[in-house]
């Protein structure tokens, strides 16, 4: 994969951080020979897109704000560097000992008593997590760079999927739903597959 000047900075930001981390600005700055204004950008930018946060915040003389991991940093950085995929379990244990880590798993839907108990197969599945979004994460850039190419029924699916929560479009929407029957077949044939897999969801949690 092609990485931009852009992202090859801030992979290395990243990379930082998750071996040396939490880290504040002015040691990451000394860490690296990334200036420290570029560094600032870049932890600015990476905590507006998720891909760090605040773990600690110092109030004791001079204001200190220590920044590491988010579990979506580690799946957008993961389809960029070979070191991450190949270190992946070492990066889980040294983060799950981190309380704002655990609870960053925990809203992703990660098993709460199981995380920590059970920490060899909760290793398993957060390297299953992170390549599954990974390749989410590449399907959605691919699809900004090459709409183009991408078949309108998809195209119409997912623009539609997001559309349909904007309360301006909902009454259009039952409209069309009501009076088209093409399109209700559609609509009914991807309900029945997501009640199957509800129901293949419901015996697993039993």
């Amino acid at each position: 994969m092609d990485i931009s000047a852009h992202d090859k900075t801030a992979l290395e930001l990243f990379k930082i951080i998750i071996t040396k981390g939490p880290l504040t600005l002015y040691s990451a700055n000394a860490r690296s020979n990334i200036p420290i204004g570029t560094i600032h950008r870049h932890f600015k930018e990476m905590i507006e897109t998720e891909k760090i946060m605040v773990y600690e915040m110092s109030q004791a003389g001079r204001r200190k704000i220590s920044y590491g991991p988010t579990l979506y940093g580690f799946i957008y950085f993961y389809r960029l560097d070979d070191e991450i995929k190949k270190n992946l379990d070492s990066y889980f244990g040294t983060w799950i000992k981190k309380e704002k880590f655990l609870e960053d798993l925990k809203k992703a839907g990660f098993d709460e008593k199981k995380i920590i108990a059970d920490g060899k197969t909760s290793k398993k599945i957060f390297s299953k997590f992170v390549y599954f979004y990974a390749g989410v994460e590449d399907q959605l850039e691919y699809l900004v760079k090459n709409l183009k190419d991408v078949s309108r029924d998809i195209r119409w699916f997912i623009g539609g999927f997001l559309l349909v929560r904007k309360r301006e479009y909902m009454k259009t929407y039952d409209e069309l739903v009501t009076t088209m029957p093409g399109l209700r077949k559609d609509i009914s044939n991807f309900l029945e597959s997501m009640i199957e897999s509800y129901g293949r969801l419901k015996k697993m949690n039993k």
